[in-house]
């Protein structure tokens, strides 16, 4: 009997279950921007900033593109580092230099 077949308590896997335990494969740690909560907080903001600004006399356009791009770097930085520690499932050529 292999190791492969081997489950935990000892028996093999066909003597327990009806099919194979399911190996998962590589896995993506993070999720897509539009599914996360801070994409939403930033289009949110983003819109009641551009309703506060066309509405109000005292948010003049100055003040909207400079808080706009605060908000939009935070946002692109925050990414940066929710995705700095995953690994994509995507093929890079890169990652194959130095293989020959």
């Amino acid at each position: 009997m292999s190791t492969a077949e081997r489950h935990e308590g000892g028996s093999t896997w066909r003597s327990r279950w009806a099919t194979q335990p399911r190996r998962t494969g590589a896995t993506s740690e993070t999720k897509p921007f539009y599914l996360t909560s801070e994409f939403l907080v930033f289009v949110l903001y983003l819109m009641g900033l551009g309703i506060a600004a066309s509405s109000s006399p005292s948010i003049d356009a100055r003040f909207f593109w400079i808080a706009a791009t605060v908000a939009t770097s935070f946002y692109m930085l925050s990414r940066g580092i929710a995705k700095a520690g995953s690994r994509s499932r995507a093929w890079d050529p890169r990652e194959d230099v130095g293989k020959d």
